[in-house]
């Protein structure tokens, strides 16, 4: 059996090569919860949390580049702390795409059962966001 990390890794390895379609063996596409705190409320099934994805962290932006700046394994969650960056090319938040290069951190904890991902609770820095978007030039 595969660790919590190992998992999450090639969950994650899936999602950036949007492999969308081959999530079944490592996650479990019916039970799966989530929550993006600021961003979507506890959605109930892998298909809803994936378009919930793409529409508020994939379609806004472009060029985006993640880099994991500590992870912390336990038994059956993995927390991560990320840092990243990308261009405002479409909505988000309710502004209309800027153009500019924002940078944020997140903090995410992806839950592991036998082997597949359950859920994610996620945090990204929105204030953040939403300040670099709306600051005078």
């Amino acid at each position: 059996m595969p660790t919590a990390a190992d998992t999450v890794r090639e969950w994650k390895r899936r999602m950036r090569a949007r492999e969308f379609d081959r999530m079944a063996d490592v996650v479990d596409l019916e039970g799966y919860t989530e929550i993006c705190l600021g961003l979507t409320g506890w959605t109930t099934g892998y298909d809803v949390a994936l378009q919930n994805y793409i529409r508020n962290m994939v379609e806004p932006w472009s060029d985006q580049v993640t880099t994991e700046v500590e992870s912390v394994e336990g038994e059956d969650a993995v927390v991560t702390r990320s840092h990243l960056e990308a261009t405002h090319t479409g909505e988000f938040l309710g502004i209309s795409a800027t153009g500019r290069r924002v940078e944020w951190d997140a903090i995410t904890i992806v839950k592991v059962r036998e082997g597949r991902v359950v859920g994610q609770w996620a945090q990204p820095d929105l204030w953040g966001i939403y300040q670099q978007l709306t600051r005078p030039e």
